[in-house]
């Protein structure tokens, strides 16, 4: 009986870290809390809920999961292009398109479904948007940043000894999304960090993440 008590310590030690979630910061203290609670300059000015500002339990968008923001006109960006490219962006989709539904400036960070006018914040800009000379305003123009909802194919990294396939990662942290495309999320996790230093980073270097999909 002993053993088996120090057997089933031993594997509750080991899965610790991914319980917790092997060290990924909570949104609870990242500029993603928008509610009145959050730790950033642009925050609800008494909304109290978390989760609001995206998702809703009931009534949803069919958009994204459970998704309650109200979405970008995907028809106005210009994307990521180089003659070197052998495939091209689409305008944005999945889950690159929700994401811009705040960080493109045109729509207000507060507008959500089910809530007339939308949730009041402050720190935005007049309508609402997040001000033009802050970073997380990527703005429509996407030529500069790595391509998003681009379709990464099997045969595309045969083509280029520059890339790997599969593009995706043991610990399902980085990769294309269910259809194939490169997203915001191959990157980024909208829920925390796993870098110290990097926003919303699914690894804690740089590197780590660009190795999944490039070789050098």
């Amino acid at each position: 009986m002993k053993h088996r008590l120090v057997f089933f310590l031993l594997v509750l030690m080991a899965c610790l870290p991914f319980l917790m979630g092997a060290g990924k910061s909570s949104i609870v203290n990242s500029p993603h809390n928008l509610s009145v609670s959050g730790m950033g300059e642009i925050k609800s000015l008494k909304e109290t809920r978390i989760c609001i500002f995206c998702h809703s339990s009931h009534n949803a968008s069919t958009e994204g999961p459970l998704w309650n923001h109200v979405t970008t006109n995907p028809g106005k960006f210009k994307a990521y292009e180089r003659s070197t490219m052998k495939g091209l962006p689409e305008q944005p989709n999945g889950a690159t398109k929700l994401c811009l539904s705040c960080h493109d400036g045109t729509v207000a960070v507060g507008a959500v479904h089910g809530i007339p006018g939308g949730i009041r914040m402050q720190g935005v800009g007049a309508d609402g948007t997040i001000p033009p000379d802050r970073r997380s305003n990527r703005g429509t123009d996407l030529s500069g940043t790595h391509p998003v909802s681009i379709k990464f194919k099997q045969e595309l990294a045969l083509q280029k000894s520059s890339l790997r396939w599969p593009p995706s990662d043991p610990q399902n942290e980085v990769g294309v999304d269910a259809d194939g495309f490169v997203q915001c999320t191959s990157c980024h996790d909208a829920h925390g960090s796993r870098s110290k230093t990097l926003p919303f980073w699914n690894k804690e270097t740089f590197g780590q993440v660009c190795q999944v999909c490039h070789a050098y």
